[in-house]
């Protein structure tokens, strides 16, 4: 499954009931939308959808505003237009500035939250990382960011079912082979037509059905003390894999081996 980016977070039930009262009472909405930036920033998946809280807040804020001021009127002749039309835009100069700030730097923290999810899947699914500390190294976070973000990641289907139990990534072994399937089938319907369908499905499924089985063989004899059902990855073989900041946009570039890369955001080139 390949993870877009920006990756945008869904708004939950309670942050569309804060849009709607800040176009019914827009203090109220407006502080339950601050309140809710403040409790849960630390997470982040949050970030970006904070932002975007809220900007939609400051937009409804403004609407409940415009209809209040409205109403102030007694009369509405042509003097109460202009006057109207000129107060609504001097305070949409001054209102919609910070919220095109708020869109702008959630969009921004959407991106690197993409990119940040995109290490953790590669590091998981293609290197097979089974330490929390491992992968906090390589996606340069703490390793409560990084349990956190591989919960959200399981809850919301972005990688194979599994669980962190003590610091170790475990996948449920019949999770990771359907995943690595789903994968390798969107790929081949967009590189290949229907005809060729069935030949590639069957040598895929003797590849992997070779490489599972050995796999299953192994983890009999080795491995104790797992939950049933699930299995640690194996440790990537990759020699000093690792992520670094684009000096120019700040998002994160994986490079893997790699020395270098270009930046898919901004173009810089990213070395190691």
């Amino acid at each position: 499954m390949e993870i877009p980016v920006p990756y945008k977070v869904r708004f939950s039930t309670f942050d569309t009931w804060i849009i709607i009262l800040t176009l019914l009472v827009f203090p109220v909405g407006g502080l339950l939308a601050f309140i809710r930036l403040a409790s849960t920033h630390h997470h982040n998946k949050a970030k970006g959808r904070n932002l975007r809280l809220l900007g939609w807040a400051m937009v409804f804020s403004y609407i409940s505003i415009m209809i209040i001021l409205y109403l102030t009127y007694d009369t509405f002749g042509e003097e109460e237009q202009i006057d109207y039309l000129t107060s609504g835009i001097v305070l949409a100069i001054y209102w919609f500035l910070p919220t095109l700030i708020f869109f702008l730097v959630g969009h921004r923290l959407d991106k690197k939250f993409g990119s940040l999810l995109q290490v953790y899947q590669e590091a998981v699914v293609s290197m097979r990382l089974t330490s929390v500390e491992q992968i906090r190294s390589l996606s340069q976070t703490s390793p409560a960011d990084v349990t956190r973000d591989l919960t959200f990641m399981f809850e919301e289907g972005l990688l194979p079912d599994g669980k962190i139990i003590n610091g170790t990534v475990y996948i449920q072994q019949q999770a990771l082979e359907d995943y690595l399937s789903g994968e390798y089938e969107e790929e081949y319907d967009d590189e290949y037509d229907e005809e060729n369908d069935e030949e590639y499905d069957d040598e895929y499924d003797d590849e992997y059905d070779d490489e599972y089985d050995e796999e299953d063989s192994a983890s009999d004899e080795n491995d104790h003390g797992r939950p049933s059902g699930f299995q640690s990855p194996v440790s990537g073989q990759s020699s000093s894999p690792k992520t670094v900041e684009c000096p120019g946009c700040g998002a994160r570039v994986f490079l893997g081996t790699e020395r270098e890369k270009e930046c898919e955001y901004c173009g810089n080139v990213v070395c190691a």
